[in-house]
């Protein structure tokens, strides 16, 4: 199957479910989480813009966060997934947030040259089969001295710890069934496969996922890309490691068992102990590796 294809397909049928999944709300806590973010890559407080662009916007996590946030008024957004747009809009209006949506490629962007002061992405450049495109596309829509910020991107080092996180917790929580472990006051019952969304256990979708994750990042390698792309500065910085950690096993559990084993007491003991455990990154940060840590925020000026 066509890359792109893959990810409309599997971003389509997640769509409906996505912000459930991801745990996405829209209030003053998500809001202040997300600026957090943003205002790592920039180095200094979100500035207010005339026009702002989110490629890859999916459901709204952030460009409505950051409206949300007192950080803009309107915002243009597109993604290649109508489902995803949809999803959006209705977030928008349920916000009272305006927003101008297109349905649209990052790697072939329907708009003008020089056309916005700010662009911004999360989680979205891992998608991207033509990194070197995508650039300059973001390159040309931008007005000389505009910026860009994309966070939430996986890095190298960090998705290899994630990945041995996932692993270990599978087996964890496979063993603790077997021995009639209980969650939520329940014996834990076990997915036939992983859910992709809550409450579904589509083994095409499933599939899919590993298949719409197309790169991990290398910081110094990503900045070098983009350069080539023209921009004059490119940096990366990088977030979570414990609550990378803790954050994978949780995600693991919960789409590994029934939805009867996930209480709102569950979700919210995981939410509060994530945030305790960013808390920590931030002493973390000072000592160790940034390349250990698994999200990358990039920043770029033109």
């Amino acid at each position: 199957m066509d890359l792109k294809e893959a990810n409309i397909r599997f971003h389509d049928g997640a769509s409906e479910d996505y912000d459930r999944k991801w745990a996405i709300r829209f209030d003053q806590d998500m809001a202040a989480y997300v600026l957090s973010k943003f205002e790592l890559g920039l180095g200094r407080p979100f500035p207010r813009t005339g026009k702002l662009l989110e490629i890859g916007c999916g459901t709204g996590f952030a460009m409505l966060n950051l409206g949300l946030g007192g950080k803009l008024t309107e915002a243009w957004g597109c993604d290649i997934s109508r489902g995803m747009l949809d999803i959006c809009r209705r977030n928008a209006e349920e916000l009272g947030i305006t927003v101008h949506l297109e349905c649209a490629d990052a790697e072939c962007l329907p708009y003008g040259d020089g056309e916005f002061e700010m662009v911004i992405g999360h989680a979205v450049l891992h998608h991207l089969p033509d990194l070197k495109a995508a650039f300059g596309e973001i390159y040309r829509v931008m007005r000389p001295g505009g910026i860009c910020v994309i966070a939430g991107e996986p890095t190298l080092r960090g998705h290899q710890i994630a990945r041995v996180v996932k692993k270990t917790a599978g087996w964890g929580i496979k063993a603790y069934a077997r021995l009639g472990g209980r969650l939520g006051k329940r014996r834990v019952v076990l997915r036939k496969y992983p859910a992709i969304v809550s409450g579904d256990d589509d083994h095409e979708l499933q599939e899919l996922e590993h298949v719409v994750d197309i790169h991990v990042f290398k910081p110094r390698e990503l900045c070098e890309t983009a350069r080539r792309a023209g921009f004059r500065v490119a940096r990366c910085e990088t977030e979570e490691l414990a609550s990378s950690i803790l954050g994978w096993a949780i995600r693991t559990v919960e789409s590994s068992v029934g939805e009867e084993n996930i209480t709102e007491r569950w979700c919210w003991g995981a939410y509060n102990a994530y945030k305790r455990a960013r808390r920590l990154d931030g002493y973390l940060y000072r000592w160790l590796p940034h390349d250990w840590f698994y999200n990358l925020v990039l920043y770029l000026e033109k």
